[in-house]
């Protein structure tokens, strides 16, 4: 069993509740400012004889517009919150998904969940005598194929925004990382799994980067047709660098020595 550190999709669970308390903060100050108002408005309604009946009415009306617009506010950030909560999740079980399948590579094999939040698009890294493999799972339904310009089409339609380019960049920013802390330029192959839809991209179709279904993941980490081979030197230099670049603290101890 590979030697697994890190939860997968524990960044974006994070930025979801960070996104959450934002929400809360900023309907707090709203609701702090509208009750000053609506204490000013009071105290300037009640020495009646000061005012007439037409600013009273008005005030009400302001604090009523107010009340509208702060709760029209708040309603769209809370739809908001919950579509992007929705796509997490949907990308969270596939995550999950890859990352069970990736415990069952073999001991001479580590693999790092959840490195998002520094390279952007890289949901898992793989080390082994094979090679480099940095993993962006996608979990979306439907037909997925290359449009004959190295990009993806999802369902016959061009994304809005182009993955392979994107998955690109984290691959050679991660390897540009890792040749600085290794002072070795290894090769690191990119991946993209999709557990879930149907995939018409062959190899070399999206580029450098690979596409492929999850069931295949395992036989394709452990094929010497793709091989770029290391020794144990090489695996362990790797590993000390990745986790490095993961930032590494408590909650990328290895699962193994939590279980103990």
């Amino acid at each position: 069993m590979a030697e697994v550190f890190g939860e997968p999709n524990r960044n974006a669970a994070e930025q979801s509740f960070r996104h959450t308390k934002r929400l809360l903060a900023a309907g707090f100050v709203g609701i702090a400012a509208l009750a000053f108002l609506a204490g000013y408005g009071l105290g300037a309604a009640i020495p009646i004889r000061t005012f007439s009946l037409g600013w009273i009415l008005l005030i009400n009306a302001l604090l009523w517009l107010l009340i509208c617009l702060i709760g029209k506010w708040g309603t769209d950030k809370i739809d908001a919150i919950d579509r992007a909560r929705m796509s997490w999740r949907k990308g969270a079980v596939g995550e999950a998904l890859v990352a069970s399948t990736l415990e069952q590579l073999p001991d001479d094999f580590f693999v790092i969940n959840d490195v998002s939040k520094r390279f952007g698009n890289i949901d898992h890294v793989v080390v082994g005598p094979t090679g480099v493999f940095v993993i962006d799972t996608k979990n979306w339904k439907g037909t997925v194929k290359a449009d004959g310009k190295g990009e993806l089409l999802l369902n016959g339609e061009i994304l809005e925004k182009p993955a392979i380019r994107k998955m690109l960049g984290a691959v050679m920013d991660f390897q540009s990382k890792l040749k600085a802390l290794t002072e070795m330029d290894y090769f690191v192959r990119g991946l993209m799994v999709f557990p879930n839809a149907y995939l018409k991209a062959s190899y070399g179709s999206t580029r450098h980067i690979h596409c492929l279904r999850d069931e295949r993941l395992i036989g394709y980490l452990r094929d010497q047709k793709f091989a770029n081979n290391l020794s144990a030197a090489d695996i362990e230099r790797i590993k000390r660098a990745t986790l490095q670049l993961a930032g590494m603290d408590e909650r990328f101890m290895s699962n193994q020595s939590r279980k103990e």
